[in-house]
C-alpha cells in the first residue's frame, strides 16, 4: 500500500483515494512542492548575501566556468549587489547540481530580491511558483532598473499564469519604452540581417532531388504581403490541380508569381494590401507617441511605422464606439460589431489562451435559438459574444458534460469560467487569468 503524508504530516493512502480525493491530494503535493521550491530560493538569496563584493574585479560571472574571469557578464549588478567569484561552487556542490546552475539560481534569486518585489512577494505567499519566477527573472536580467521595476508592476498580478509569448512582448515593450532611441537603433540594425537564400543540398543524404530551400529574412509587411498573396493563388489552383495539396499549391502559387512578374515586363502582379492594426496614442496637439503597437507582433516606433507607410495606400478606420451594443436578430454579427468585439477583447477569452481575436470564431455567450424557431430577437449583440479559438469553442460547445467548459460575461468585462470538474477560473482580457479568491 502507498502511503503519503498531506501538509499536516497526517498520513494519505494513496491507494484508497477516490476520484475527487485525487485532485485533493495533489493540490498537497503541489504546496509541499512550492514550499520545498520556495525554501530553495531563501538559501540561495541568503548564500550571495553572506558573499558580496564591492569591487567587479571579484564579482562572480558566467564566464569563470571557462576561466574567463574578465567575462562582462557579471552576477548582479544594476540594483542588485555583487557576488564572490567561485562562491557558486560550494552552493552547487550542497545542492548536487553543476556550477552553471548554481550561478543561474543565485542570479535569478538576486533579480527577484532586489529588482522585482512585486513578483517576490507572490513567491513568498505561494501564489507564484518559484520556477515560473525565476522565468520572469532571466527575462528581466538585461533590462535597465527602470525597465524591470516597470515590468515587476506591470507583470505581478498575472505572474502565476504569464506565458513565455506576453512575457517577452512586455520586456521588449519596457526596453523600448526606457530606451526608445536604442529600440529603433535594434530596428535599423535588425535590416542588416534581411537576406533571400536559396540552398539545393539534400537535407538527408545530400542529394539534390529537384526541391531546394529557399529563406527569407525581411520587412514584416512585405513578407505578410508575400505569404497573403502565395495562399489566396494555392486557393485558386485547387479549381486546376484538386490532385494536390495545399502545400504544393502554395509552391507552385510562387511559378505563378513569377510568370505575372515576367508578363508585365518583371513588374510584380499587384496585390491586395498589407493590413495591419496599429496601436498609437496622439497629444491633443496632434503629436505622436514615439512607441506605439502593432497588432501580434509588438512595440514598433513611430518611425518604422511611418517608413511602412510612406509611399503606401492608406485607409484609416474611425474608432468603434465601444458603448455600442444595439442588438440584432441575424445569427452573423455585422462589421461593425464584429470589430468592436475583437477590439475590446484582442484574444481567445477562454484561461490562459492568447491565440488573437482576429483568428477565432465570435462565440454566442448565450445559446443563440433561431428566432424561427421560439428564440427571442435581439440575441446578437456586443455583450453576448465572445471570441473564442475553434478548440476553445468546442471545448464549450460539446455535449459530453465531462469535458465542457461554461462562461459568462460580467458588466466590468470580466468572464467567469466553471470547468467539467467544477474548476472556477477569472479571465480579464488583456491581462490575464486568475483565480476568484
Amino acid at each position: 500500500m502507498l502511503i503519503e503524508t498531506d501538509l499536516a504530516g497526517g498520513p494519505v493512502r494513496v491507494d484508497d483515494l477516490d476520484r475527487d480525493s485525487v485532485l485533493w491530494f495533489a493540490e498537497q503535493a503541489k504546496a509541499r512542492e512550492a514550499a520545498a521550491a520556495l525554501a530553495v530560493l531563501h538559501a540561495t538569496i541568503r548564500w550571495c548575501e553572506t558573499n558580496t563584493v564591492d569591487d567587479p574585479k571579484w564579482a562572480a560571472g558566467f564566464g569563470e566556468v571557462g576561466g574567463d574571469l574578465d567575462c562582462p557578464e557579471k552576477i548582479g549588478g544594476d540594483g542588485r549587489p555583487m557576488v564572490a567569484a567561485f562562491s557558486a561552487e560550494p552552493l552547487a556542490a550542497a545542492m548536487e547540481i553543476s556550477t552553471t546552475a548554481a550561478l543561474t539560481l543565485m542570479a535569478d534569486a538576486l533579480e527577484l530580491a532586489h529588482r522585482l518585489p512585486r513578483v517576490m512577494a507572490r513567491v513568498e505567499a505561494l501564489e507564484v511558483p518559484v520556477w515560473r519566477a525565476r522565468s520572469i527573472a532571466q527575462a528581466t536580467s538585461g533590462l535597465s532598473p527602470d525597465a524591470a521595476a516597470y515590468v515587476d508592476a506591470e507583470i505581478a498580478g498575472r505572474a502565476h499564469r504569464v506565458g513565455a509569448v506576453v512575457l517577452a512582448r512586455l520586456v521588449e515593450t519596457a526596453r523600448a519604452r526606457y530606451d526608445t532611441d536604442a529600440h529603433q537603433e535594434a530596428e535599423e540594425a535588425a535590416r542588416e540581417s534581411w537576406d533571400v537564400t536559396l540552398t539545393h543540398a539534400g537535407a538527408r543524404d545530400g542529394r539534390w532531388l529537384g526541391t531546394s530551400w529557399m529563406q527569407i529574412t525581411g520587412d514584416t509587411a512585405t513578407l505578410a504581403d508575400l505569404q497573403d498573396l502565395v495562399g489566396r493563388i494555392a486557393h485558386d489552383l485547387l479549381a486546376t490541380h484538386p490532385d494536390l495539396s495545399l502545400a504544393r499549391r502554395r509552391v507552385l502559387a510562387l511559378q505563378v508569381i513569377v510568370d505575372r512578374a515576367r508578363a508585365h515586363g518583371d513588374t510584380p502582379a499587384p496585390s491586395r494590401p498589407y493590413k495591419a492594426y496599429v496601436h498609437l496614442t496622439a497629444t491633443p496637439e496632434g503629436d505622436i507617441a514615439p512607441l506605439g503597437r502593432v497588432e501580434d507582433l509588438g512595440p514598433a516606433t513611430s518611425a518604422l511605422i511611418r517608413d511602412w507607410l510612406t509611399g503606401s495606400r492608406v485607409t484609416v478606420t474611425p474608432v468603434l464606439d465601444p458603448d455600442r451594443g444595439d442588438p440584432i436578430d441575424a445569427h452573423d454579427p455585422p462589421e461593425w460589431m464584429r470589430e468592436l468585439v475583437i477590439a475590446r477583447d484582442q484574444h481567445c477569452v477562454f484561461p490562459d489562451c492568447r491565440r488573437p481575436a482576429r483568428r477565432c470564431d465570435l462565440d454566442h455567450i448565450s445559446t443563440w435559438i433561431d428566432p424561427a424557431h421560439g428564440g427571442p430577437p435581439g440575441q446578437t449583440h456586443p455583450g453576448n459574444l465572445a471570441p473564442l479559438c475553434r478548440r476553445h469553442h468546442r471545448a464549450k460547445t460539446t455535449t459530453d458534460p465531462t469535458k465542457q467548459w461554461r462562461y459568462r460575461r460580467m458588466d466590468h468585462g470580466h468572464y467567469t469560467w466553471t470547468g467539467p470538474q467544477d474548476q472556477r477560473l477569472v479571465v480579464v482580457p488583456g491581462i490575464g487569468t486568475y483565480s476568484p479568491g
